[in-house]
């Protein structure tokens, strides 16, 4: 028996649509995450969940992360059609305050989006707020001694204990209200910069240990411009 030409064009057709349109689909359940506020040095976990929902077998090349946050695919590599996966991200915000937003890259061979993005979001809390973060005295003669203050406010949940201020250079002295502040205070330090000839520029930094921040330690950039 003949088979018409048309019906066997018919046919072809078909099963070359069923060739093209069958392929992995990388579906993520939800691409965002939103972890509110945290303090500074708090490591905020999370797991991204997500399917395969095409016809064909999915395969993740790999996973990619920006600064501050690493992920890592603890499901299988391979996932079937049907299949589910996790991925487990962890953002660090020792280095981080304000706002921040992170990316996780996932690569697979999903020929629609081969690369997708998840975003890991959030606001990191400073425990000791520092107001002016830095100090720029500007423009000053050599010799001449010139003051500025700085505002140290516990936002934590529980009292902070300071060590002793210092500074990196010796032309900078740095004085300290006190030593010790509960929740809400404030402590203030009193700088003063007495420029050295010849100079031309000067850099350097106030420290303040603090038990219960981020590597135990604030540091507070000072910076002059130095004529003579």
């Amino acid at each position: 028996m003949r088979i018409p030409v048309c019906l066997v064009t018919i046919m072809l057709m078909l099963l070359s649509y069923s060739i093209i349109f069958a392929a992995p689909i990388l579906q993520v359940k939800n691409q965002n995450y939103d972890f509110g506020e945290v303090f500074q040095g708090e490591k905020v976990p999370h797991t991204f969940e997500f399917v395969n929902e095409g016809d064909e077998t999915l395969h993740i090349d790999r996973v990619r992360s920006s600064c501050g946050c690493t992920a890592v695919l603890v499901s299988e590599k391979t996932i079937q059609p049907g299949g589910k996966g996790e991925l487990k991200a962890n953002f660090d915000s020792t280095r981080f305050r304000g706002a921040v937003s992170k990316t996780i890259y996932i690569y697979s061979n999903d020929p629609v989006n081969p690369t997708m993005q998840l975003h890991v979001r959030g606001k990191v809390l400073e425990i000791v707020a520092v107001q002016p973060a830095q100090i720029n005295f500007g423009t000053v003669p050599a010799k001449r001694p010139v003051k500025s203050t700085v505002v140290l406010r516990n936002q934590g949940e529980k009292p902070l204990t300071l060590g002793k201020a210092k500074s990196t250079a010796a032309e900078l002295t740095v004085k300290m209200s006190e030593t010790s502040f509960d929740q809400g205070d404030e402590v203030t330090l009193e700088l003063q910069l007495i420029p050295k000839p010849g100079q031309g520029r000067f850099s350097g930094y106030v420290l303040v240990p603090v038990d219960g921040v981020p590597k135990n330690e604030l540091r507070i950039p000072v910076y002059a411009t130095i004529t003579n």
